[in-house]
């Protein structure tokens, strides 16, 4: 049975600290060698809120070319924790759990954010399920601290924690439980790679134009934007992705709704924007922005702007 390793307090943040330094790889690339997740290399292990795995623990002496055998205070079995609480038996793990019954408007805008900007991973050899939504630390604070992570625990009944990143300007909402993921991937967002997933905005949520706009405003804060063109005093709205499946579902969402998009453009990540004014107000009447910094964006327009004052 797979061990775990419990070093002396300090020691396992100073061996991943020092296989970091002396790999000079980027903690995303360290974690792919590694084959963990980045968040749980860079976050829970390197603070030491979990107990490393005697193979990885191995794999980073070898790294680091060094050997932390003297600072080890126990080796002790994957299942410990239920071990000490007396709970270990032969039952078979307890089944994931559905957080969410029924469809909402307020689960469809989560799926369009975790479509835009949210990722879920799972590792079964570290016991890991872990569900992130990721921003920019700056332009996307007020946003994710103040409307995603409240959204997040009022419709799962669950915590989440918001992690800076040290070195870059980018933050996320993060949580670690099970029935989380199981949740998810029922409601249409499974855990893995986008792109290999073939995800796209579930069935589900086409059953009803509430949903739709509630999905698409989430898909738009996330992996949208606000912007004018030059010679326009008006701001398009701008969507991207890297994903054609959410690309194709996005194109027959916003037909559904009357929206009519420009042909998708670019090589690496393809983008389109809606252009006419009169959609564009559209847009901000029935559908809006719950991303702040979105909506600073039309509030920074001139006031000669057409689109200014669509509330008048």
């Amino acid at each position: 049975m797979e061990k775990r390793i419990k070093l002396k307090i300090g020691k396992q943040k100073e061996l991943i600290k020092l296989v970091k330094k002396k790999s000079e790889l980027k903690w995303k690339d360290l974690a792919k060698r590694l084959n963990v997740s980045t968040s749980y290399l860079s976050g829970d292990l390197k603070y030491e809120n979990a107990l490393i795995s005697e193979e990885l623990y191995n794999k980073l002496c070898k790294l680091a070319n060094v050997n932390f055998d003297k600072f080890i205070i126990k080796k002790l079995d994957k299942n410990w924790g239920q071990k000490k609480g007396g709970k270990l038996s032969t039952h078979k793990p307890r089944p994931s759990k559905i957080l969410v019954n029924t469809p909402s408007i307020e689960l469809a805008e989560i799926i369009g954010i975790f479509l835009g900007d949210g990722s879920v991973y799972i590792n079964k050899n570290h016991g890991v399920n872990q569900t992130v939504i990721s921003g920019h630390s700056e332009h996307d604070y007020e946003y994710l601290v103040n409307y995603v992570k409240p959204l997040l625990e009022k419709v799962f009944s669950l915590n989440f924690r918001i992690k800076p990143h040290r070195t870059l300007k980018s933050m996320s909402v993060i949580n670690q439980n099970k029935n989380l993921v199981f949740t998810l991937k029922k409601f249409g967002f499974p855990p893995g790679n986008k792109v290999k997933n073939n995800v796209k905005i579930p069935e589900w949520i086409f059953r009803s134009t509430d949903y739709l706009k509630a999905c698409i405003r989430g898909l738009i804060d996330t992996d949208g934007s606000v912007s004018p063109i030059t010679g326009r005093n008006y701001p398009y709205i701008w969507f991207k992705s890297k994903t054609p499946s959410i690309r194709e579902s996005f194109t027959k969402a916003m037909k559904i709704l009357g929206f009519k998009i420009a042909k998708w453009t670019g090589k690496i990540t393809p983008q389109t924007f809606i252009g006419k004014k009169e959609l564009i107000y559209k847009y901000y009447k029935e559908i809006g922005f719950s991303n702040s910094w979105h909506q600073k964006r039309f509030n920074l327009l001139p006031s000669s702007s057409p689109v200014k004052d669509i509330d008048a």
